[in-house]
């Protein structure tokens, strides 16, 4: 996906978000010349959980991390692709559930706010 193409799609997400949300900050680093970014945020939801995400995009490769937490930074899930759980059909793509890591395909910022939203 190109970059300008990933970034509407975040902007989207977060904006689907806000029908849902308390507080939410994004902070973008941007070098279209390069086609790389960093993209950085955290949505409080309206149940006092926290989705805190980034998005590290050049054109090489996407790092990612979501993480979806309780008030008090208990962990209910986190996405991530960090190059661990070889073991995994889907590696690096996986999701941590409690102590679980379980397979999970690539996700988008806007499927995982989805998946919060059924839980609120």
């Amino acid at each position: 996906m190109k970059l300008e193409n990933r970034l509407k799609q975040i902007e989207i997400a977060i904006k689907q978000a806000d029908w849902f949300s308390v507080d939410s900050h994004v902070n973008y680093e941007t070098d279209f010349a390069v086609g790389a970014s960093l993209i950085e945020g955290r949505i409080a939801f309206s149940n006092g959980t926290i989705l805190e995400f980034v998005e590290s995009i050049t054109p090489e490769r996407l790092k990612y991390r979501y993480q979806y937490m309780n008030a008090d930074g208990t962990v209910i899930f986190r996405y991530d692709n960090a190059p661990h759980h070889r073991n995994l059909a889907t590696f690096p793509h996986h999701k941590h559930v409690g102590e679980r890591v379980i397979e999970s395909e690539e996700p988008t910022l806007r499927k995982i706010i989805e998946e919060i939203i059924d839980l609120l």
